[in-house]
């Protein structure tokens, strides 16, 4: 009876320990990618946001209080990212969460903040969708409704009228094809042929050589890095010589290692800002300070930003509530300029942006200059 009673009291002083110091910090939560086909982005989204994190704590925290975030992994699954997310609401009692990586994840997660309540914030989700999830859903990345016009308007401004239209078959590929197309075709262009393609095989020699049997000038493939890489090379080892034309989750020094020589002369839209101002000279520089082997990965300023636009929020909040935080946040965005740009959001939680365009030359990520 004595071993079960001090068994108990011991139990109890650890959760009045682990309380106390729960309340000394101010814990947001974060659905990664840290396994799964997405691991190859989760590591990137990871350290940019730990980058912003280590500042924002060097200065002080949230009033004096550490910041910290808690990681669930999702396995790069939707099945995944609910349990993850509900874990965090149910049993961490988070009021403020950065949500998952692709739209498909997203949206999976997003009715189970709004009915809770809580914050749910997206740095690399772009699904037109998104925009209907709910007053406590928010993003720093641009809703495909804009990237799927500049796709289109890049086809038609490189001359080409008619295309093959390939996207991965997920909700972010689908609603990005579907934006393409209504733009495309608005504009006088042509769809010679539209397909999706899965998600994570290692064999895309069927879609090439649909592709190939319409001997198309150019195709369009909204797709990711893996996959993305995949089917270029294997269209260059079955001799398809076409303009590729991708988007912005294929704009990644990885697609290039992995795709290597079948990846040059590729050209793509993404969301672009500026790399000539103050606050990305300083992203810049502390990321090469903190990883000097490491590339800036892929949205990883969107990361940055989206713990930094955070972190202010907090600060100005009243509470900790999440409906606190929601008010907090919508001011706190407005004017703040990130490392990407203009982060305040519009009624939906979204935010504006201008689209850039990209290329592969000489095994490098570079911006396109038309001639």
């Amino acid at each position: 009876m004595r071993k079960v009673l001090l068994m108990a009291l011991g139990s109890f002083l650890l959760f009045t320990i682990l309380r106390a110091h729960a309340a000394d910090e101010v814990v947001v939560g974060s659905v990664t990618p840290l396994s799964g086909k997405l691991a190859v982005y989760g590591e990137g989204f990871q350290q940019a946001m730990l980058l912003a994190l280590e500042e924002v704590n060097g200065a002080g925290g949230i009033n004096g209080k550490p910041m910290r975030i808690l990681y669930e992994d999702n396995n790069s699954t939707a099945k995944d990212s609910v349990s993850a997310i509900q874990k965090l609401i149910t049993v961490h009692k988070l009021p403020l969460i950065f949500g998952p990586a692709a739209s498909s994840n997203f949206l999976a997660v997003c009715p189970v903040a709004q009915e809770n309540k809580t914050i749910l914030i997206a740095a690399q989700s772009a699904a037109s969708e998104i925009t209907k999830c709910g007053d406590y859903v928010f993003r720093v990345f641009p809703s495909d409704e804009l990237q799927g016009k500049g796709a289109a308007e890049l086809a038609a401004s490189l001359g080409y009228r008619e295309v093959v239209l390939t996207y991965v078959n997920n909700d972010w590929g689908v609603g990005l094809g579907k934006v393409f197309k209504d733009n495309f075709l608005k504009g006088g262009g042509r769809i010679i042929d539209e397909f999706s393609h899965d998600e994570g095989k290692t064999d895309y020699r069927s879609e090439v050589l649909r592709i190939k049997k319409h001997s198309p000038k150019a195709a369009v493939n909204l797709t990711y890095i893996r996959e993305g890489a995949t089917m270029l090379k294997q269209a260059y080892e079955l001799g398809l010589k076409i303009q590729w034309l991708m988007g912005s989750a294929s704009k990644s020094p990885k697609l290039v290692e992995l795709a290597g020589e079948a990846a040059e002369g590729i050209i793509g839209t993404y969301p672009t800002f500026s790399q000539d101002t103050p606050e990305y000279g300083h992203f810049k520089e502390v990321w090469e300070k903190k990883y000097p082997t490491k590339k800036i990965p892929i949205f990883g300023e969107y990361n940055y930003d989206m713990v930094h636009l955070t972190a202010k929020a907090l600060k100005f909040a009243k509470s900790m509530s999440s409906a606190d935080i929601r008010v907090a946040l919508i001011e706190a965005s407005k004017g703040y300029m990130g490392v990407t740009g203009d982060k305040t959001f519009d009624e939906n939680g979204d935010v504006g942006a201008v689209y850039g365009i990209w290329t592969v030359k000489d095994g490098n990520i570079g911006n396109y200059r038309q001639q």
